[in-house]
């Protein structure tokens, strides 16, 4: 039986699923409902496949703006993630080229190796569906020359079945459906 809906699915402490197997989500993806319902998760532990490096950064460079393709997801598949910077970096994540997450109206916020240590809310967990890409740039905030420059993912992957027979504001599901920002256009 389907639960309440997850209003607020940015949770304090470890990562955790955000809906259950038989669950309805609503993903809002370039700035648009599209409804699913969660068949499968399976979690996915912090482990070096899903570590971006960004390579050699010279004292105070930024590095190319890279698309993350180790976290992008199969067709009909969403992913919960997070993120921590493994060295002397600060990163900002993108979602679509020009869509900068993480930001308020003038500033975006980085993840550096000190997040974890300033952030109990661990704010920085987000979404990314199908193919949508999630793009990453490095900032070496350090007065000398870095070797590398790494960010480690983890989290979760969901399978989803598309609801395509519904839509918002028109027609939605009935009962509960917990609503994910996912992709560009947020």
């Amino acid at each position: 039986m389907a639960g309440l809906p997850q209003l607020y699915v940015y949770k304090a402490g470890p990562v955790e699923p955000v809906v259950l197997p038989g669950e309805t989500v609503g993903l809002y993806v370039n700035k648009q409902w599209q409804f699913a319902q969660v068949e499968y998760i399976e979690p996915i532990p912090r482990s070096d496949p899903h570590v971006v490096d960004f390579g050699a950064l010279a004292a105070a460079a930024t590095s190319a703006l890279t698309q993350l393709t180790l976290i992008e997801m199969a067709s009909n598949e969403f992913g919960q993630w997070r993120m921590e910077a493994l060295d002397d970096i600060e990163m900002t994540l993108w979602q679509g080229r020009s869509d900068g997450r993480l930001r308020s109206k003038n500033r975006m916020a980085t993840v550096s190796r000190f997040t974890s240590l300033r952030d109990e809310d661990n704010s920085v967990e987000f979404f990314v569906f199908e193919d949508q890409h999630a793009w990453g740039q490095a900032l070496n905030p350090t007065g000398y020359a870095l070797t590398q420059g790494r960010v480690a993912f983890w989290g979760y992957r969901y399978v989803t079945t598309s609801m395509s027979q519904f839509s918002y504001p028109n027609k939605l599901p009935t009962g509960p459906w917990t609503r994910i920002p996912c992709g560009a256009h947020l």
